[in-house]
């Protein structure tokens, strides 16, 4: 099943990565310089690794632009107060400026967190799991099966894209253990979510190719479908 747990301690020497959207230390194993809790098992191997982008985050996880808007909107009270009250328009003009004591903390926060966020999330795909290496606060696991994903499916956006993991019934995360790694209107069946990644990262493809051949019975023949939402990726069986 779908663990939040270490990895199981094993031996083995450095792995290679397919792509990266991020450069680790040459003198050290790749599990290791990724910061994961111990060494990948012998035989298993990282096919990519990346950092969620901090703009993206900002922008689709944190909805920077509806804040902004929103506080844009309520600009609009103290001018329409002033205004009403005779007020010269210098003083019409600079009214909005009342708003920056809570505007400008709350911004930040979202800023801040985006920032942190990006900095201390790490996603890896292997031949055998996807792992979710999370938390600002407190760091933890998230070690994901392959065998138990379903579906895979991307959504591509400007500024970056979101993958979103389906698992096989009865297996399921809790919501609060994933969040804000899940899909936000999906409590009872969690679904796990690369979050932010760069809009050019191959993580997409790479990970359905994966799903494939891990899935038992499955037919290995590349069957991406692509759509306005992106990538989709379902196991074939026979």
């Amino acid at each position: 099943m779908a663990t939040v747990m270490p990895f199981a301690t094993a031996t083995n020497g450095t792995h290679e990565t397919e792509s990266s959207s991020s450069d680790a230390p040459n003198d050290l194993p790749i599990d290791i310089a990724l910061g994961l809790p111990g060494p990948l098992p012998d035989g298993e191997q990282i096919l990519w690794h990346g950092k969620p982008d901090r703009a993206a985050l900002a922008r689709y996880l944190f909805r920077w632009p509806w804040l902004a808007g929103y506080f844009a909107l309520f600009a609009l009270l103290p001018i329409a107060a002033t205004a009403r009250a005779g007020a010269s328009v210098a003083q019409i003009a600079f009214s909005p400026l009342l708003l920056l004591p809570v505007a400008l903390p709350i911004a930040g926060l979202v800023l801040l967190f985006a920032w942190l966020m990006s900095r201390t999330t790490t996603y890896v795909i292997t031949d055998r799991r996807v792992v979710f290496q999370v938390g600002v606060a407190f760091t933890r696991t998230i070690n994901i099966p392959l065998a138990l994903v379903t579906d895979v499916s991307s959504r591509e956006r400007k500024h970056g894209i979101d993958i979103a993991l389906t698992l096989r019934r009865p297996n399921k995360i809790a919501w609060l253990a994933l969040w804000p790694h899940a899909r936000s209107t999906k409590f009872s069946a969690p679904v796990p979510m690369l979050r932010a990644l760069p809009p050019a990262s191959p993580a997409a493809a790479i990970l359905a190719d994966a799903v494939r051949r891990a899935a038992a019975g499955a037919v290995h023949v590349p069957r991406i479908e692509r759509s306005p939402l992106g990538i989709s990726a379902r196991p074939q069986h026979v």
